[in-house]
């Protein structure tokens, strides 16, 4: 059994500032996605360091190392997976700990408010102090790791079964191999840091279930999107009624099949609203996720499409790879354009079906603020019955915890 060098701790992932740098890696884009906190401190060399030296966070270290290293004599799946997750009395003391650093390090309260808070990925409630913010922060991330293990690790039934479950037959006899697999494998990335072995549980299984869907094609701006995100700075948006046009996702129903009927058909009121010259821009969005564990991007087969066969240039063009909904489609692309550098006092549009953008405009607020704990657009004028107006509102950077791939 391994004890935790609590104090000559490395930090064996990125050492730049969450700030200056994007992620290097697709585990780190995973990480940054849904467990921004994590992510950031972990980046803060010397935070953990303060972190560390407490006795108490000291002694549950060590003793989560044990717990973690027992796991290799677990006889069950149920006894593997919790050796895998956080134990609510860990989170405790950590919590503890974050918070007394917060009063009484200089260096730990700037990190917080001008990094983690600025970055405005967890949800505020108005009454809420900065404390409890930071509590609620912490907490989000920790469950977060938790859940997934539980769906991606022991087959919990994730809030849509249908696309979003476990890749294995957790009852077959040969399971358990898996995990004691996945348990070895962290052990070797965590020999110095039991800090990690929750996190990178979670982020393994994720991997193993072929689930990186958040960190695929990352980062866009210098892939997919390239061409696009260089074309905004160039464009003259005072030419055009609107900044974009968002096409809803349609996925196939039928395995193999690249693009739906209604995908084509959205992909062509695209090409009608760039012919007539009402928007610079498309956004397709759409991820991995019709029919169950499909190869094919929705937002990548539609862009091919598009430039394929309509003819639109690829410049034109920008995809959102990633969201599995509708609440999604519209959250994703108004991260784009919060951060792609598009007006931010000039309207939107989305296209779809007229029924479904009858139900964007009259009644996903309700869906939106269920599943997504915000609602971060405002709709606008519907100006025909297949387009409506819209805008996001900064309230779509907030992560949402129970949602690991599209997070």
């Amino acid at each position: 059994m391994r004890t935790v060098a609590v104090l000559s701790i490395t930090i064996t992932l990125q050492t730049f500032s969450a700030q200056e740098k994007q992620p290097q890696s697709p585990q780190k884009w995973e990480i940054y996605k849904n467990y921004y906190l994590t992510y950031a401190f972990r980046n803060n060399p010397s935070l953990v360091q303060e972190l560390y030296k407490d006795s108490a966070v000291q002694t549950m270290l060590n003793d989560r190392n044990k717990r973690f290293d027992d796991g290799k004599n677990c006889s069950t799946t149920e006894c593997l997976i919790d050796a895998l997750k956080w134990k609510d009395s860990e989170i405790s003391i950590l919590n503890n700990k974050f918070q007394d650093l917060y009063v009484k390090n200089k260096n730990f309260l700037n990190f917080i408010e001008n990094t983690v808070f600025r970055a405005g990925k967890y949800k505020k409630q108005e009454s809420q102090n900065p404390k409890e913010m930071l509590q609620k922060a912490l907490l989000q991330d920790l469950t977060a790791m938790n859940n997934v293990i539980d769906i991606y690790g022991a087959g919990k039934k994730p809030d849509y079964p249908e696309i979003d479950s476990i890749s294995f037959n957790v009852k077959d006899k040969n399971y358990i191999e898996l995990l004691r697999n996945v348990r070895f494998d962290v052990a070797a990335d965590t020999e110095k840091n039991a800090f990690d072995q929750t996190l990178l549980s979670a982020i393994r299984l994720l991997e193993i279930n072929e689930r990186w869907d958040a960190a695929q094609l990352e980062p866009l701006t210098k892939t997919e999107n390239k061409e696009a995100f260089e074309k905004i700075k160039k464009t003259d948006f005072s030419k055009y009624p609107y900044a974009s046009l968002l096409i809803l996702g349609a996925g196939p129903q039928i395995y193999g099949q690249k693009i739906s009927p209604l995908g084509i058909l959205r992909s062509r009121q695209a090409l009608r609203a760039y012919q007539k010259g009402l928007v610079p821009f498309i956004i397709v969005s759409g991820g991995r996720v019709h029919p169950f564990k499909t190869q094919y991007i929705e937002a990548v087969e539609m862009k091919r499409y598009m430039i394929d066969v309509l003819g639109i240039p690829s410049s034109a063009i920008i995809i959102d790879p990633f969201a599995r909904h509708t609440t999604t489609n519209v959250r994703n692309a108004g991260r784009m354009i919060m951060d792609y550098g598009f007006p931010k006092d000039k309207w939107s549009l989305v296209s779809s079906s007229k029924t479904h953008i009858d139900y964007v405009e009259k009644t996903m607020d309700k869906r939106s603020l269920k599943e997504l704990g915000t609602i971060p657009y405002v709709v606008g004028k519907r100006i025909s019955d297949l387009l409506l107006e819209y805008k996001p509102t900064p309230e779509v950077f907030i992560i949402n915890p129970v949602e690991p791939l599209d997070p």
